[in-house]
């Protein structure tokens, strides 16, 4: 699908650690994740419900060398 939906400004949520982009929500069926709008290749959450708590953990900046290795999961 190559829609997405913005979330909103108020809404904190970390950006990509690898291209610096806020995510968005996409839907996935009936389900959604959250994810990088330049790249699918990028962090996504799993497949459900909209889950920012998950995003946010992965793409924490302070420890972003190890996010990036764990991203081939």
């Amino acid at each position: 699908m190559s829609k997405f939906l913005k979330i909103q400004p108020s809404i904190y949520c970390e950006n990509c650690i690898i291209c610096g982009k806020r995510p968005v929500i996409s839907q996935v069926g009936a389900k959604y994740v959250v994810r990088c709008p330049t790249d699918i290749e990028h962090y996504r959450t799993k497949e459900g419900l909209i889950d920012i708590d998950d995003w946010n953990r992965k793409n924490k900046a302070d420890n972003a060398d190890d996010n990036i290795r764990n991203l081939k999961h």
